[in-house]
């Protein structure tokens, strides 16, 4: 159990992962995000990357697994696999079936016939059975993208998702983060880590 508890720790930062994270205060000024580091991006390509990176968001909100799956970069979701797997298989006896509990399938062949649709949506499954709260929490989330720069052969993406306060009076928490991105097959891609 204890396994399975951190490998649902790990992809939900796979998911949403922090880069910066504290409750909000009022008396704080507000921080305009303005990229330091990397180089801008041509206007019709940071209209992309933050329309991919949008979809992504709203696709996790509404549960559309299918969908979110979709718009991540193939080659890193295939990557995961393994990793992912080895947290909750104790052998290689247990491979197959630690595989199917996470993926639907139990065989590395299986895994490359299905689309990244069906592979997140297996995955996410999973995830919910361990933290059935996790999808209610992020549907009252807004999520705003503030930025976008190039580092290499990648795109680094900095929003702020914020979730409302837990009870009356409280502060809301707020979250400020960059997400990854490369392009694939021409499109920009969320890249899929679970080290992130």
């Amino acid at each position: 159990m204890r396994a399975r508890s951190a490998l649902l720790f790990v992809l939900m930062l796979s998911v949403l992962p922090p880069a910066l994270a504290h409750p909000a205060r009022a008396d704080e000024p507000a921080i305009q995000i303005k990229g330091a580091e990397g180089t801008e991006l041509p206007a019709k390509e940071e209209k992309a990357v933050k329309k991919t990176l949008s979809d992504y968001l709203a696709a996790l909100q509404k549960q559309d697994y299918k969908q979110a799956g979709e718009l991540i970069d193939r080659p890193s979701l295939l990557a995961a696999v393994d990793p992912m797997v080895a947290t909750i298989a104790s052998d290689s006896t247990t491979r197959g079936p630690a595989m199917r509990k996470i993926f639907g399938v139990s065989t590395r062949d299986s895994i490359e016939a299905r689309s990244n649709g069906q592979l997140f949506t297996s995955l996410m499954a999973f995830m919910m059975k361990a933290n059935p709260n996790a999808a209610a929490v992020l549907s009252k989330a807004t999520i705003e993208v503030l930025a976008a720069r190039r580092m290499g052969n990648r795109v680094h993406v900095a929003y702020r998702l914020t979730l409302p306060p837990a009870e009356p009076g409280g502060l809301p928490y707020e979250q400020i983060t960059a997400q990854r991105m490369s392009k694939f097959d021409g499109k920009w891609r969320i890249l899929f880590s679970i080290d992130q």
